[in-house]
């Protein structure tokens, strides 16, 4: 039987116990991003859940927190420099590298230690072209 991958439904990064209000400022006031409810039964994780666009990023709560060194999620965005400005006014550093053919792009990190880059494709290289993207499926 063939089977084949749709995408990404969601991720998770961690963040340390007991910092849910960091979280949903980070995620909600500096990130414009909803909290999601999550399903009753799996109210009782300790996490919390945001729309950030096509994918919901999972945040788990955990006391043994300890952030990727070099792992990070990268979020495709529309008006990056929105963005920049947004962070600007949340006092937020971010960091741009111009060594993405086609793309402008940013790195910044949670006040939890995650690295998380941020990118617009302003002309996205064929050889970094999904399946679905090469066959008109976004």
């Amino acid at each position: 039987m063939t089977f084949s991958f749709n995408g990404l439904d969601h991720f998770q990064i961690t963040a340390p116990l007991g910092t849910e209000k960091e979280v949903r400022h980070f995620f909600i006031e500096v990130l414009g991003c909803p909290e999601v409810e999550k399903p009753q039964s799996l109210s009782h994780f300790d996490s919390l859940w945001f729309d950030m666009g096509r994918h919901i990023i999972h945040v788990g709560l955990d006391a043994d927190h300890r952030p990727e060194k070099r792992g990070h999620p990268a979020f495709d965005v529309k008006n990056i420099q929105g963005l920049m400005d947004r962070l600007d006014d949340h006092g937020v550093a971010y960091e741009e590298d111009s060594n993405m053919p086609g793309a402008r792009r940013f790195y910044t990190y949670s006040f939890f230690g995650h690295r998380m880059e941020f990118l617009e494709w302003t002309d996205k290289p064929d050889t970094l072209k999904t399946q679905a993207e090469k066959a008109g499926e976004q």
